[in-house]
């Protein structure tokens, strides 16, 4: 089993690594082949629409592809989503609005769980604005005994917070428990559930459709 942890804060030794840390202490004790891989600091481009990637196959600015090649050969993800302005940064929504829209076949029906960090408020909001797009993904989202929430605001002070940490660690355990199971439930004859064709209904067919 391989598990990938996205740090998504452009400090790559703060608070959000230090979360990412005790998840991957916890995956490794239990036996996953478990990574950190990091957004980094460096400005990532919003989605432009261009529709490029429909024809090659990727998104047209390579500084993603790292994270899809990572992404294509995990089971299962935690992404490390740090709390700016009530929000996750707009570099991490950018970074995943393009990698869902180019690459989403490489998240499709793989367990995923997005942890909060923050000094104060605003984490539930920095959650939120990540796990949505696992929503188009048929991915189930793993919960904690807790939210998934470590306050902090630097590496060093994080590692006071220990009900944030042994969040981290459950929802690690949550995580290789599911994919485990779906591992055992493939090996045993059940796979994923077929997909239905796409129907996309705008509203002007449904206000039309009233008439």
């Amino acid at each position: 089993m391989k598990i990938l942890l996205i740090n998504g804060s452009p400090r790559e030794n703060g608070a959000t690594k230090k979360a990412l840390t005790e998840c991957l202490s916890e995956a490794r004790k239990l036996g996953a082949n478990a990574s950190i891989i990091s957004l980094g600091p460096e400005p990532r481009h919003s989605c432009t629409g261009c529709g490029r990637c429909k024809k090659n196959g990727k998104c047209t600015f390579l500084d993603i592809e790292y994270i899809y090649d990572s992404a294509k050969e995990s089971d299962a993800f935690i992404i490390g989503a740090p709390s700016h302005y009530f929000g996750a940064p707009g570099t991490l929504i950018s970074a995943f609005s393009r990698l869902f829209y180019s690459g989403m076949d490489a998240f499709i029906y793989k367990p995923s769980a997005v942890i909060g960090v923050g000094r104060r408020g605003g984490i539930y909001e920095s959650i939120s604005d990540i796990e949505r797009f696992f929503k188009f993904s048929s991915s189930p989202l793993i919960s904690s005994s807790y939210p998934p929430i470590l306050y902090a605001s630097d590496g060093e002070n994080a590692a006071y917070d220990s009900e944030g940490l042994q969040n981290m660690r459950m929802i690690t355990r949550n995580l290789f428990w599911l994919t485990k199971c779906i591992e055992i439930a493939k090996l045993n004859g059940m796979d994923y559930p077929k997909a239905e064709q796409k129907i996309k209904t705008d509203i002007s067919s449904l206000v039309q459709g009233g008439r």
